[in-house]
C-alpha cells in the first residue's frame, strides 16, 4: 500500500482527516489507516481515493513492478540533477512509458526534462513546454510541488536565455513561497533545495550577491539542520564565486572552495570538483 500518497495528496489540497473521511468513514479508521497501513474496507477505501483525486491503483497498485522500475528511473534522474549528470538521465527517461505513470509521476517526468533542457541550453521552447504541462494542465491551480519546481526552473530558462524581467517574474514566484514549503521527507528537501539553489545562482548571475547569500545561507541551514549533505557543496562553491566576485576575504574563499571539494568527495560529484578546480586555476 502506497500510504505516502494518499497521505501526501490529502495534505496537498489541504484538507483534514476529519473533512476527508466525513461522510465516508469515522476519522479512527481513516487514522489507523493513515498511521499503520491498516487497510480499511474495499468500498471506503474507494470513496476516499475519489474525494482526494486518486485512483485506487495509486495506492493500491495492481502493477507493482512495472511502477517500482518507473519511480526508480524517475527518483534516480531527479537525483542526477544535484550531482550534474545530465546525458544519462536523459536516456532513461527517454526510455519511460506514460502508461505506468500517475499524474504525480508524469510531474515529476516533466520537471525533471525540463531542468534538464534547461541545464544543456536547449531551446528554451523545449524547457517552457515541460513546465507549462505542469502549470497548465496537470497542476493547473498550483497546490502541489510541481508547481513551484515549475517556476523555479521557468526562472531557470529564462535567465539562461538572457531574459531577465521573465526570470526575475519566476524567481520572485518561488522566494514568496519558500517559507510555505514542507521538509517532511528527504525527496522535500532535495526539491526546496532545488529552489533555493537555483533562485541563489539567478541572484549571482544579475550581481545582487546579497541577496544571493541570504538564500545560500539558508540551504546551508536546511542541509545542516536536516543532515542532508547533497546540496552543501553546491551551496560552498556559490558562496565562493559571491566572495571573488565582491573581493571578499581570500582566506575564506579558501575556506568554501575547500569545504565544497570535500563534500563533492563525499557524495562522489566528480562534476562540480571539475568546476571548483577550473575556477581555481582562472583565479591565480
Amino acid at each position: 500500500m502506497n500510504v505516502e500518497r494518499f497521505i501526501n495528496a490529502r495534505k496537498a489540497l489541504g484538507m483534514s482527516q476529519a473533512e476527508l473521511c466525513e461522510g465516508i468513514c469515522t476519522q479512527a479508521t481513516l487514522s489507523k489507516f493513515e498511521s499503520s497501513g491498516r487497510t480499511p474496507a474495499v468500498r471506503i477505501l474507494v470513496q476516499l481515493c475519489a474525494r482526494l483525486g486518486l485512483k485506487l491503483d495509486d495506492v493500491f497498485p495492481i502493477n507493482q513492478p512495472a511502477k517500482l522500475e518507473v519511480h526508480h528511473i524517475l527518483d534516480t534522474a531527479e537525483f542526477k540533477l544535484i550531482t550534474s549528470e545530465y546525458e544519462s538521465p536523459l536516456a532513461d527517461l527517454d526510455g519511460i512509458s506514460f502508461d505506468h505513470l500517475s499524474d504525480e509521476g508524469k510531474m515529476q517526468y516533466f520537471f525533471i526534462k525540463g531542468y534538464l533542457t534547461a541545464l544543456t541550453d536547449e531551446p528554451i521552447s523545449d524547457s517552457l513546454y515541460y513546465f507549462n504541462m505542469i502549470l497548465n494542465d496537470l497542476d493547473n491551480e498550483h497546490r502541489t510541488i510541481y508547481s513551484q519546481l515549475a517556476y523555479t526552473g521557468s526562472g531557470v530558462a529564462y535567465s539562461r536565455n538572457n531574459e531577465n524581467e521573465k526570470a526575475e517574474f519566476y524567481f520572485q514566484k518561488v522566494f514568496d513561497d519558500l517559507q510555505k514549503l514542507l521538509l517532511n521527507s528527504n525527496k522535500a528537501i532535495w526539491r526546496a533545495l532545488n529552489m533555493i539553489y537555483y533562485t541563489a545562482e539567478y541572484y549571482n548571475r544579475i550581481g545582487d550577491y546579497k541577496t544571493s547569500d541570504g538564500l545560500l545561507n539558508y540551504g546551508y541551514d536546511v542541509c545542516s539542520d536536516k543532515r542532508v549533505t547533497y546540496y552543501i557543496a553546491k551551496i560552498c562553491f556559490l558562496r565562493a564565486q559571491n566572495l571573488k566576485a565582491r573581493n571578499g576575504d581570500e582566506a575564506q574563499i579558501i575556506e568554501e572552495l575547500n569545504d565544497a571539494k570535500a563534500f563533492s568527495r563525499l557524495n562522489h560529484n566528480y562534476k562540480l570538483i571539475e568546476k571548483i578546480e577550473s575556477f581555481e586555476e582562472q583565479s591565480v
